[in-house]
């Protein structure tokens, strides 16, 4: 499946500027921690980052939260893409840090253009692809949840990243907290296991910079 990094790609500026104009968008600015929107108010509006950096977040009942997703310059949101039952929960979407967001009406991007504008058949080629990236998202974050252990999680996510990326090292995504988070593991355990994995040969760090070796793909 070809990789999909925004939903503009193929777009040029020109074009950009027309359909930002034709769809009646706007752009929206947020301050870091700040609070962009909350599913389950039957929104059809399509948010896509401009830029800075989103968490989406869910809330249980117990005031537990749980980070479900991480959202970059490109990356879509919204009530239309979640694949997430949200009916013993809230959903919310958090800006991380200064960060700046465009929202359009889902029926502008679904909706035959008048104009017949080849970018907006483009548009929506992006959009369905992005959706199919984000089930698959979604099912490697399932793969990981079900492994019984820290370890087993740690485990099944360098490996996850080590073939988004094609290396043996990568940059976590994340802050360690947030890793811990988006594991649902208890972050001073979570780092107990890193230097097991460490001090075992499987794996290097340099802050955020994760190396697996070889005894890591012989284990």
């Amino acid at each position: 499946m070809e990789i999909i990094r925004h939903l503009f790609q193929g777009v040029n500026k020109a074009e950009y500027q027309q359909m930002v104009s034709c769809f009646h968008a706007i752009e929206k600015q947020y301050s870091a921690g700040e609070l962009i929107c909350s599913y389950g108010e039957n929104s059809s509006q399509i948010g896509v980052v401009l830029e800075g950096k989103l968490h989406l977040v869910r809330t249980h009942a117990d005031g537990r939260q749980t980070l479900l997703e991480q959202l970059n310059p490109g990356d879509i949101f919204g009530e239309t893409f979640s694949f997430i039952s949200h009916s013993e929960s809230s959903l919310q979407v958090y800006s991380i840090v200064k960060s700046k967001v465009l929202y359009m009406d889902y029926s502008h991007l679904i909706k035959r253009c008048s104009k017949a504008c080849p970018h907006h058949s483009i548009l929506v080629n992006n959009a369905l692809l992005m959706i199919s990236q984000k089930a698959v998202q979604l099912s490697q974050r399932l793969e990981v949840l079900s492994q019984r252990s820290t370890r087993e999680k740690l485990y099944c996510y360098f490996s996850i990243l080590a073939s988004q990326t094609d290396s043996r090292s990568f940059d976590l995504p994340f802050s360690y907290s947030a890793l811990a988070d988006y594991l649902s593991v208890d972050r001073s355990a979570m780092m107990r296991e890193i230097k097991k994995l460490k001090d075992d040969g499987l794996v290097k760090t340099i802050k955020h910079n994760v190396t697996l070796t070889d005894k890591f793909f012989n284990k």
